[in-house]
């Protein structure tokens, strides 16, 4: 890549001296021909040639332009996805390596019931993030391939609580995950009960990475105006505004973020709840944190 990008360089850089060699060339011999032809017809002619000349040196710089604006972003995209993989091949890792280590110690001593539960719950949690990890990449080529969804009435609150109770062991074990709800029942939702789960238990994991462990996470549940309002609010450091749109892109992470990711986890939230004809909000909280708010309608 950069090969290519010093190569253009070079040949605009040439081009753009070839260019003027030839003016010098046509401006010297139009002098020659300006001592024997009139004033007049000379004055055409020069102004012709400087015409030409202005339209094919904008043309070219146009040109020139448009090809190094697209180099870079080809190298920009590359650099993302060459981190996409590394990042994807440590995240895939890492929940193997913990199930294993699980398994493994579980098998060569004798342990008591409760440390038996415990180890049972850590090979658990390695297997659901994993499978958290590949549904992130199978939905990312799902959205690239233009493949569609499998429309079906579910109920949302449950399926929030579903996402949230993957989290109630493992890595997040001890993290105090709060869902607050209406007296009243919301509703039913018609959409892919599976890509919003993923899409909300990316928001949780998300939240849980990035706050505190002495911070609980709190999941507020609404209906507003026939949509399905489902709020995270954590405690951490928040995201600042300016990078608020740019997180929502594929392979994007915050500029200060110190623990390890794909850059998947926001994008995917994003089009899977956008493909439902939803919104997602990125605000700073009361509690100084991060609050993003999704909205769904919800079935007449």
């Amino acid at each position: 890549m950069r090969k290519r990008a010093l190569i253009t360089a070079l040949l605009g850089a040439y081009i753009l001296l070839q260019f003027s060699w030839w003016a010098w060339l046509l401006i010297r011999q139009h002098e020659t021909i300006e001592n024997i032809q009139s004033g007049s017809i000379s004055a055409r002619a020069t102004y012709m040639i400087l015409g030409e000349g202005a339209v094919f040196l904008a043309l070219l710089t146009w040109g020139y332009i448009v090809i190094w604006k697209s180099l870079k972003a080809e190298q920009e995209r590359t650099r993302k996805e060459r981190h996409f993989l590394l990042a994807v091949t440590h995240e895939l890792k890492t929940p193997i390596a913990s199930t294993q280590l699980a398994l493994e110690t579980l098998e060569k001593h004798d342990w008591d019931a409760n440390t038996k539960t415990e180890l049972f719950q850590d090979a658990n949690a390695g297997l659901i993030r994993l499978e958290q990890r590949v549904e992130n990449i199978l939905q990312n080529n799902r959205l690239i391939s233009g493949k569609g969804m499998h429309l079906l009435s579910f109920d949302p609150e449950a399926a929030v609580e579903s996402s949230a109770s993957r989290y109630h062991f493992g890595a997040f074990r001890h993290r105090q995950i709060e869902i607050i709800r209406t007296e009243e029942a919301i509703g039913l939702i018609e959409g892919d009960e599976d890509a919003l789960i993923l899409a909300w238990g990316n928001l949780i994991e998300n939240a849980l990475k990035y706050s505190p462990e002495n911070e609980p996470l709190c999941i507020r549940l609404t209906r507003s105006h026939g949509m399905f309002c489902c709020e995270f609010d954590d405690g951490g450091t928040g995201i600042p505004k300016a990078e608020r749109k740019k997180v929502l892109q594929k392979f994007e992470r915050l500029q200060s973020a110190d623990s390890d990711g794909t850059g998947l986890g926001l994008y995917l939230a994003n089009q899977i709840i956008t493909m439902h004809g939803g919104s997602l909000e990125i605000q700073k909280s009361k509690r100084g944190g991060c609050r993003i708010i999704t909205k769904i309608p919800l079935e007449p």
